[in-house]
């Protein structure tokens, strides 16, 4: 049958108008269940709380709770603007006097080819132009199928290809079931009428924080300036307007997802009051940080706030070797190499640091230099969460002036589990200036010194340390020779 088309007969589907079709509103929002209650679209404007809790790896946890009419008796909602990274079998609502018989997250999303699918064995109306008068008619079809192409039924004929029909399709009605965002369909019966709140809580994917430090050292280098800022990413599909935002530092297990090697996450202490910015507390074995204002993070956002703010923090600068001391053997000679600087300072607030428990990140170290004495990026170094009273340290950089090199200068083999072991380690400073270099060994269990050319420090049992004074344009030497005895 073919006729002209009047422009408001039918609901306009068109392919090539796929913008136009996605503003419109999607079929069932107010569609009748199978039991008879209708169902009723609860958007955002009905929120009175908002909170956020963002994990590390990409976890979050929303709690939405909105405020709404009931009536007595059973009654459907279609909870709209919810994440579509929702994981739907985290999902809980509750209420006073509700009680949830059912609860699903739907997510058939309109879109040109949907309709498509879900219109294949029911009519459409293919539309053409006249060539020379621009009028519209149009002819109907049956859809038999969209897999690769359209194939289409138009009288005694079929037609196939992506001009099947010679026009473009349209709709009468769009099929039941898409809609233009996911959503969360409830069933809840409740017991009286009248107003009151709905807690929608769900986790989600798609969104992060991390931890990101700057630390500005003086130009003697002995303080420096600690500034933390949070780095928040949403990429969850949803935005968050004005949310109550929490932090957690720490590791939650998520099944199916790798954790973190030992040694990458320190388990919080207990926690005392940080200094200016998030607000700390224990929440279990991690930590958990409030942020003290709302918070509007959009979506495909990336948003920092601040963490804390600690000035005048004393700081240790050491140029340290830890690669020279072979005394379990190896190459008979190793260098030169360059001294790796190490910055420390305490996470202590009676000694002059922040006093906070600080989540893992980068830090970003920065000094003056040059005439002006603009600050210049000198390195940076990953911290993991590192509670208040811990010690601090950074390395970042090695330093071009202060080189070592070594030699085992005599190796005596006893038995087949003992053997002694003489070295030469020289250290040089090119710079105008004397130095002071820390030479720390790894020993192997079973070691005893025997003879050293200046006493060591024992940083462990089998962690030991030389401090070297090296002179400006000079060098410095060390010998040892010792003894090991394995198990």
């Amino acid at each position: 049958m073919k006729r002209r088309i009047a422009r408001n007969s039918v609901v306009w589907a068109s392919l090539a108008l796929a913008g136009a079709l996605l503003g419109g509103s999607a079929a069932g929002s107010l569609a009748e269940t199978a039991a008879g209650a209708a169902e009723r679209e609860v958007a955002a404007d009905s929120r009175t709380a908002l909170t956020v809790t963002i994990y590390n790896r990409g976890l979050g946890l929303v709690r939405d709770v909105r405020r709404l009419d009931f009536e007595a008796g059973e009654s459907v909602l279609a909870l709209a603007d919810v994440s579509p990274a929702l994981r739907a079998e985290s999902l809980a609502l509750a209420g006073e006097g509700l009680s949830v018989l059912e609860q699903s997250f739907v997510f058939d999303l309109l879109s040109p080819q949907r309709i498509l699918e879900k219109s294949v064995g029911g009519p459409v109306w293919v539309v053409r132009s006249h060539p020379e008068t621009g009028e519209e008619s149009e002819v109907e079809a049956e859809l038999l199928a969209v897999d690769n192409g359209v194939v289409l039924r138009i009288g005694d004929r079929i037609e196939t290809g992506p001009n099947a029909g010679g026009g473009r399709l349209a709709f009468r009605d769009l099929p039941p079931g898409l809609r233009r965002a996911p959503a969360v369909l409830a069933r809840l019966a409740s017991e009286r009428a009248g107003a009151r709140d709905l807690d929608i809580q769900y986790l989600t994917g798609g969104l992060t924080w991390q931890a990101d430090y700057r630390a500005e050292v003086n130009a003697a280098e002995d303080r420096l300036d600690l500034s933390g800022l949070v780095t928040l990413t949403n990429t969850s599909g949803l935005a968050y307007p004005d949310a109550r935002l929490r932090l957690v530092a720490g590791e939650v297990n998520q099944a199916g997802v790798r954790p973190l090697a030992r040694g990458d996450v320190a388990m919080m202490a207990e926690a005392k009051a940080p200094a200016p910015g998030l607000a700390a507390q224990p929440a279990g074995d991690q930590h958990l940080y409030e942020v003290p204002r709302p918070v509007a993070l959009a979506d495909r956002e990336t948003k920092q706030v601040v963490l804390l703010e600690s000035r005048g923090v004393p700081l240790v600068k050491e140029y340290r070797f830890e690669e020279l001391v072979a005394a379990q053997g190896g190459a008979e000679e190793i260098g030169p190499v360059s001294a790796a600087v190490v910055l420390g300072f305490d996470n202590d607030a009676e000694a002059g640091g922040p006093g906070a428990p600080l989540p893992g990140g980068i830090v970003r170290v920065y000094r003056p230099a040059g005439a002006d004495g603009d600050p210049v990026f000198v390195g940076e170094d990953a911290i993991g969460h590192t509670p208040e009273g811990e010690e601090v340290e950074l390395s970042i950089a090695r330093a071009f002036d202060v080189t070592g090199r070594a030699r085992i200068t005599a190796y005596e083999r006893l038995s087949n589990t003992s053997y002694r072991i003489a070295q030469e380690i020289v250290v040089a400073n090119a710079k105008d200036e004397a130095v002071q270099v820390k030479v720390v060994g790894h020993l192997p269990a079973g070691w005893r010194m025997l003879e050293e050319s200046q006493a060591h420090e024992a940083e462990t049992a089998n962690r030991i340390a030389w401090t070297l004074d090296v002179p400006a344009g000079g060098e410095a030497r060390l010998g040892y020779r010792m003894q090991v005895n394995r198990p």
